[in-house]
């Protein structure tokens, strides 16, 4: 029981559960994670925004934005956001509620951010968290939210209406235990369903947390070292290049401003909400990764879009103001209707290391069709979101393009093909020639044919877990040939609505430098990038019988597409930005 002088916590015996797994560094760890994580309790928010912390170890959106500039360019300076130096001076707040029997060791002030913006506004909400007195024969720890509204009609929906609520870990001799306790606004009223149901919710969630295991390391602004050294859990790549706040700010904003009117235009026999939440979503990440780039918006020097499907990503970008281009095998009848057949072309994109193996010009192969050697201008972004065939390519064009300053990219990887345009599973060793033979083994199968075993290898292919998985294979080959070819490699969790949902980002520091010399642009592997890229194209190629022979398996593929025996969506179409 939790008292505060005369007034005392209500609880109820539905809202405690005994716990033995539970200690004080793991109530620890959880209430972090719930303190920046909201969202784990309740999806109608995003996130909560730290505006003070006492003890300096959840950092503000100020400090996170301070972070990855320096991480990226080893200095606060470089970026369309500059983060100004400035003090967090402690905020002013009403006195921390006074627990009988307990220290309070920590304030915390964050930002409550609902998803939906026009419906809900942001909560601020202090937290305090205490140690029990160890003058107690009982040991724990309490950690006590206290929103910041002056009546109980101000709290917004996704809120319990109560004053205060508390989370109680204690130790006693009968074990450890969590329990919750909560102040509401009329001290002898029956508690809601709702919220009776909200209490037993929030102490489950905070329980399973507890039992998770611990986050996988992240690497440094998704920076890896190898093809094969990294984790794909999604909390070992999760925000690892940009602070979460920024993407979904500018999400957020996107999203009002162009979702309803694109949803009520869609003209394309699929699901439209998903699509566009999805091109939503990527051009945020997109946005806000080019505003850390280059200095001003005026630096960019245009993307192209590889395999753009149905243009709504490319729409946005340049609505947005960005230049660029889309291209794609197929035309689609949304590019009619946004207007976008001045950005956007029906194209057969042919790799240029095929056609100088052809033994005639290309057009005798594909005489009715447009076609592209996939190499684009100097310094072009190249975006390949679910380009299937031309996803393992994206660094190689990367590098052909601009040998002595390899094109930066965004690879979202899909399906699986192998260079020539055909089908092909990767095999973990296949991403890195330096493994050990328990990697290179054969895959593993279930321990058992249960259904319970089936579930959990389905589950560990989903959210990446499973490295041997054809998706987290792919991934893996297509950072490996990045960075054998020379250009730095960074891996993220794209927050879209797609189980494809890793993102691989090429050469992004190497243009995030302001003022950058020319020279210091260029590629400081010794040996010629182009060449390298050949041989990799050469090696790769080995599979399908070498490049003449890969070279006539995708023109093949090609030639389907002008006589209609293509696949629904093929990406194998391009233009460059500047022809």
């Amino acid at each position: 029981m939790l008292t505060s002088g005369d007034v005392v916590w209500r609880t109820d015996s539905n809202y405690r559960q005994g716990s033995p797994n539970l200690s004080g560094t793991i109530f620890a760890q959880v209430n972090d994670l719930l303190l920046e994580s909201p969202n784990l309790n309740s999806t109608h928010l995003f996130r909560a925004d730290i505006l003070f912390d006492s003890s300096g170890h959840l950092k503000t959106a100020l400090e996170k934005e301070k972070a990855f500039v320096v991480r990226t360019n080893g200095t606060t300076h470089g970026t369309v956001g500059d983060v100004e130096e400035t003090t967090n001076p402690l905020p002013q707040h009403a006195a921390a509620p006074v627990i009988d029997g307990a220290i309070l060791k920590r304030s915390v002030l964050r930002r409550l951010i609902p998803r939906n913006a026009q419906l809900d506004p942001p909560l601020e909400q202090w937290c305090y968290l205490y140690d029990l007195s160890p003058a107690s024969t009982i040991t724990g720890h309490i950690v006590v939210y206290v929103p910041q509204v002056e009546s109980e009609n101000a709290m917004p929906w996704y809120h319990p209406t109560i004053k205060a609520m508390a989370y109680l870990y204690e130790t006693t001799e009968a074990g450890p235990s969590l329990s919750i306790h909560f102040l509401s606004f009329t001290p002898d009223a029956e508690v809601p369903l709702r919220l009776h149901r909200t209490f037993i919710s929030l102490l489950q969630t905070f329980l399973r947390l507890a039992k998770g295991p611990t986050p996988d390391t992240k690497p440094i602004n998704g920076q890896v070292e190898d093809g094969q050294g990294f984790s794909l859990a999604p909390s070992a790549i999760k925000d690892t290049i940009l602070p979460q706040h920024t993407v979904q700010d500018t999400y957020s904003r996107l999203k009002q401003k162009y979702a309803p009117d694109l949803i009520s235009r869609w003209v394309e026999q699929t699901e439209p909400s998903k699509h566009v939440f999805e091109d939503v979503s990527i051009a945020a990440f997109l946005i806000e990764l080019w505003r850390q780039m280059y200095e001003t918006p005026s630096d960019f020097p245009g993307f192209i879009d590889v395999a753009c499907g149905n243009g709504v990503l490319s729409y946005i970008l340049i609505q947005e103001g960005y230049p660029g281009r889309g291209f794609d095998a197929r035309r689609r009848k949304t590019w009619e209707v946004l207007g976008m057949d001045d950005h956007l072309d029906e194209m057969i994109c042919v790799p240029q290391p095929f056609i100088s193996a052809l033994k005639s010009d290309i057009a005798d192969f594909l005489p009715q069709a447009r076609v592209h050697n996939g190499l684009f201008q100097p310094n072009t972004f190249i975006i390949s979101n679910h380009a299937d065939e031309l996803t393992p390519w994206t660094p190689l064009l990367a590098t052909l393009s601009s040998p002595n300053s390899p094109l930066p990219f965004l690879a979202i990887p899909c399906c699986s093909h192998a260079l020539s345009g055909a089908k092909h599973r990767y095999q973990p060793k296949d991403s890195h020639p330096k493994t050990d033979s328990k990697i290179n083994g054969a895959e593993e199968q279930p321990a058992t044919g249960d259904l319970k075993a089936l579930r959990a290898a389905k589950l560990k292919a989903a959210n990446h877990s499973d490295d041997k998985s054809m998706y987290a294979c792919l991934t893996r080959k297509v950072v490996s040939i990045t960075e054998e070819i020379g250009m730095q490699a960074e891996v993220t969790l794209m927050r879209i609505p797609s189980t494809r949902n890793i993102g691989i980002v090429g050469n992004r520091r190497s243009v995030a430098t302001r003022g950058r010399k020319e020279s210091q642009s260029k590629s400081e592997n010794p040996t010629d990038p182009a060449t390298v890229a050949e041989k990799v194209v050469a090696r790769e190629c080995t599979m399908s019988g070498g490049i003449s022979a890969a070279a006539q398996t995708w023109i093949e593929r090609a030639q389907k597409l002008q006589t209609g025996a293509g696949r629904g969506k093929v990406n194998l179409g391009g233009k460059t930005v500047h022809d």
